[in-house]
């Protein structure tokens, strides 16, 4: 095994593809730096501004009434009045920088909303007003700012607020980057038929070693995200304690450093995947696109046919956008499906272990052909 990732090591050494994947994560993390202003008080006006606009919408569904407490206005319609109302302070409070009235503001939109749900004709306007789900990690999150007794919004350009911005977003991309990468794990060395016959290691340890080293570059990959956004220090660290709204089975509040971690985990475990998904393509179908259209299928459909999360929750491309499970995409779905990234873990965990079996007693013994 030793000798096998000697030799994987000399060959990749001079593979331009490390450099290249290398190059475009820290073009991607410098051009998200420029752009992340765009992410703070400016961002965070425009959605109250459209979370108000949708008040109103709501509001036009219903005969003009008196809301206010002895008017004729129905307990719905005095409710949404009531929204619009905080809605306008908390947009108060980002244009005047008074933070903790935003807080107070947003936390009682959530406790309004959620009184809402029960009243009658709310279906009329359930399609502009967050679900319920979102609500409720709405009212945790203003609700720990407002009893910590925050001052101030979380800066994206400090260094921990930046790389939580970065790690929150990267479930998406992150699938796609690995495919683009592993899609020719194999094919480079296929193409020298003479050098794979004399390739002086068993195929299966040759596999292993493969693994083992893109694996070492996905580290190095992540460990680029870190290091790349050093220069941020200079503005400041930012504070651990941040809480990200999560669903872990119900609705939760994290750390930020819980967060990324988490994050970190699922990227390596999705990475693993992704190769020895590669590996078996690269062997059946022998060519680098086939093997991308392959993945992007797989991991598109579920995307694309929402409804397919419902009908096959267990399916190990739902979790490949995990910040989409962490936020408790697949429970607004409209066939409610409660499944957690921590059951995704142990599915894309058993695919693997499923993987490496195919490899070890149909790639390695020769059952199927290799060149």
């Amino acid at each position: 095994m030793i000798r096998s990732l000697k030799i994987g090591l000399l060959i990749e050494r001079k593979n331009r593809k490390n450099l290249v994947a290398l190059l475009a994560v820290a073009v991607f993390v410098f051009g998200m730096m420029f752009f992340i202003k765009a992410q703070e008080v400016g961002q965070q006006l425009d959605d109250k501004k459209s979370d108000f606009y949708n008040g109103r919408a709501a509001l036009s569904k219903f005969q003009v009434k008196d809301a206010s407490e002895d008017g004729d206005g129905s307990h719905l319609y005095k409710n949404l009045t009531e929204q619009n109302r905080s809605i306008a302070l908390q947009i108060a409070g980002l244009t005047m920088e008074n933070y903790p009235l935003y807080y107070e503001a947003s936390m009682r939109t959530t406790e309004l909303r959620n009184e809402a749900f029960d009243l009658e004709d709310y279906d009329k306007v359930a399609d502009l007003l967050p679900t319920k789900l979102e609500n409720t990690l709405n009212y945790m999150y203003f609700k720990w700012l407002v009893d910590s007794e925050k001052q101030g919004i979380s800066d994206l350009s400090h260094y921990l607020p930046f790389l939580l911005y970065f790690f929150s977003i990267a479930g998406f991309g992150w699938y796609i980057f690995i495919s683009f990468y592993t899609s020719s794990i194999l094919l480079d060395d296929f193409e020298h038929t003479s050098l794979m016959k004399g390739y002086p290691v068993r195929f299966d340890q040759y596999i292993i070693s493969k693994c083992i080293i893109a694996l070492g570059y996905v580290v190095v990959f992540i460990a680029l995200i870190f290091i790349c956004a050093l220069p941020l220090l200079k503005s400041g660290f930012g504070d651990m304690t941040e809480p990200v709204r999560v669903f872990l089975g119900d609705p939760a509040l994290i750390s930020s450093i819980s967060y990324i971690g988490r994050a970190i985990l699922y990227m390596i475990v999705i990475s693993v995947f992704v190769m020895l998904l590669s590996i078996i393509l690269n062997v059946l179908v022998k060519n680098m696109y086939l093997t991308l259209f392959i993945h992007f299928i797989l991991f598109f459909l579920p995307i694309v046919f929402s409804r397919l999360i419902s009908i096959f929750p267990y399916n190990p491309f739902n979790f490949m956008s995990f910040n989409d499970i962490l936020s408790g995409l697949p429970v607004d779905l409209e066939k409610s499906t409660s499944i957690t990234m921590n059951q995704g873990l142990m599915v894309i965990v058993i695919c693997i272990v499923l993987m490496l079996v195919i490899i070890q007693r149909f790639l390695s013994t020769g059952k199927i052909k290799r060149v």
